[in-house]
């Protein structure tokens, strides 16, 4: 008997190394849970899809207004064109529970016809009590160019959580912000740039880089108007969404930021106008 105990734990160890191993990390579930939608869209409907994956406070736009995304895809017809897209950037929390998902989409009148649309999306998870990402945010901006493919998903995974950290920090900064913007224009998110940062403008393929960003941000009108509506911060106090509105030229579209703490500074990871 004492082999076949020692025998058995051996056994518990070797497959308790092996589990830890090959556990799956936070920012891969995410990832994962993204294409699963997508896959689960593009074989079903627009509608079926949203209705499955939507978290029962999720929220989309349509025309500078923020709906409850439950209400409008129940409301949405059930046949609509294909719509398939894949990340291509993903940003998770240090405690797991909050991410987010940009990349392209196309959209086609059927799985064999050409594309007649394209953009990126950008999306932002939440994770409920059963360890299921649920989605909060959906908001996308097309353009006209050919998107590469999508060989590898860009990464980041925070690590540090931020105790003192809350969301009346954030919609203070982001008022602040909107002031500035208004008075002094686009350039006035230059400190708050991360070197990863994404910007995904009207008409516009993804801006990646700091300095790529900076280059778009002097190009931008001035004349816009920004009020943040709403949004959320992770419990580990890194990751903060906001979305809002935006005026510019007697046209209110909206917008999405998202924040992560860098070295107990907030720094914009991505910025989506549609």
């Amino acid at each position: 008997m004492k082999p076949l105990r020692h025998l058995t734990l051996a056994n518990l160890l070797m497959g308790w190394v092996f589990g830890t191993a090959h556990a799956q990390k936070p920012i891969q579930k995410l990832i994962d849970t993204e294409k699963q939608f997508a896959a689960y869209t593009s074989t079903h409907s627009i509608k079926e899809g949203f209705l499955r994956f939507l978290d029962s406070t999720g929220v989309v736009f349509n025309q500078g207004k923020v709906l409850n995304g439950m209400d409008f895809y129940q409301k949405a017809p059930a046949k609509s064109p294909v719509l398939f897209w894949e990340p291509s950037f993903s940003v998770i929390s240090a405690s797991g529970d909050l991410g987010l998902n940009t990349g392209p989409y196309t959209v086609r009148a059927t799985p064999k016809d050409s594309v007649i649309a394209r953009g990126n999306f950008s999306s932002i998870w939440k994770k409920n009590n059963a360890g299921e990402f649920k989605l909060l945010i959906d908001l996308g901006n097309s353009y006209t160019e050919t998107h590469a493919p999508i060989s590898t998903v860009n990464q980041i995974s925070l690590q540090q959580s931020f105790a003192n950290a809350n969301y009346d920090e954030i919609m203070t900064l982001e008022e602040a912000i909107n002031q500035a913007i208004a008075t002094k224009g686009w350039r006035s998110l230059s400190p708050y740039l991360h070197p990863s940062a994404h910007f995904n403008l009207p008409g516009k393929s993804p801006i990646i880089t700091q300095k790529r960003v900076l280059e778009e941000l002097a190009q931008l009108s001035n004349q816009a108007t920004l009020k943040a509506l709403n949004g959320g911060i992770s419990k580990a106090g890194d990751f903060a969404y906001v979305y809002g509105s935006v005026t510019h030229s007697n046209k209110t579209t909206s917008y999405l930021r998202v924040w992560i703490k860098d070295k107990n500074d907030w720094k914009l990871i991505l910025l989506t106008l549609d």
